[in-house]
């Protein structure tokens, strides 16, 4: 009878013990996991009420005039405070209207390779997370040229669904605008090419304050003829823009990149 009590002591406690650290588990991850899962659905939710028509209103007296419309003060639909208790090294937030991409932008001072294998909480994950390199972009996005990784998943989280979202028959045309967002000010690009391209750093081999070398990477990138290629013939893009470049692998050839790139068209901010 004693060896039986003890058996059902010792049981009690180890599950006990795994109820806890279970519990510790979930305290520990739940609230930076909220934090993101809340801001992805307010910026869906921002975008939405952005696109949809106005209410109208009964017409009033023909002699009583209509009152000014005021833009109401900017607010950002990104709540970066609570981001940044989960990780400070988030700057920004990427997302493209109608696709799984919805995701912070993360960068690391001095190690440009750190999200490549660590999520946005910063801790290890094959997925990574979505980040750019701090030896190259500033974190205010007024380079020539911003890069933004993300790993090709095959369960379409991160980029892995840019490439079948930009190859679908109207992909560009539905999916034409990004939207990054800063604590003080949201910046909206178009997309005018999705393209398979090679492997070299963009950035480490071209410097895009030189007007020619620009020119020149347009040029090649508007004459790449693949089926994995969409391109906006009637764009018209030129050195003078700030490009938007988000680059993941290309499905079926470890080889090559996949690019989506995009101009900066318009911004909105804070007062």
């Amino acid at each position: 009878m004693k060896k039986k009590r003890w058996y059902i002591l010792g049981g009690g406690l180890l599950l006990a013990a795994a109820v806890l650290i279970g519990a510790a588990l979930w305290i520990q991850t739940h609230p930076a996991e909220t934090a993101e899962t809340r801001v992805q659905a307010a910026v869906a939710e921002h975008v939405a009420e952005r696109a949809a028509p106005p209410a109208s209103s009964a017409p009033g007296p023909e002699d009583t005039p209509a009152p000014e419309a005021t833009e109401p003060p900017y607010e950002s639909p990104v709540d970066f405070p609570s981001l940044w208790e989960m990780n400070s090294e988030i700057y920004a937030w990427l997302y493209i209207p109608g696709t799984e991409v919805n995701y912070p932008i993360l960068q690391r001072e001095g190690n440009d390779k750190f999200y490549l294998n660590h999520n946005s909480q910063g801790r290890y994950s094959d997925g990574g997370a979505v980040f750019t390199e701090s030896a190259y972009n500033s974190k205010d996005f007024t380079d020539p040229v911003t890069l933004v990784y993300g790993h090709y998943m095959r369960s379409g989280t991160m980029f892995g669904s840019l490439q079948a979202t930009y190859t679908a028959e109207n992909g560009m045309a539905e999916h034409q605008e990004i939207i990054v967002y800063l604590p003080e000010q949201e910046l909206h690009y178009q997309v005018f090419a999705a393209v398979p391209f090679n492997m070299r750093h963009i950035l480490y081999y071209n410097d895009f304050r030189n007007r020619k070398v620009f020119e020149a990477f347009l040029e090649q990138v508007m004459s790449v003829r693949s089926i994995n290629a969409s391109i906006d013939g009637e764009a018209e893009v030129t050195a003078e823009d700030q490009l938007l470049i988000l680059s993941t692998c290309l499905r079926g050839d470890s080889k090559q990149r996949y690019l989506v790139l995009a101009k900066r068209m318009a911004d909105i901010s804070a007062p």
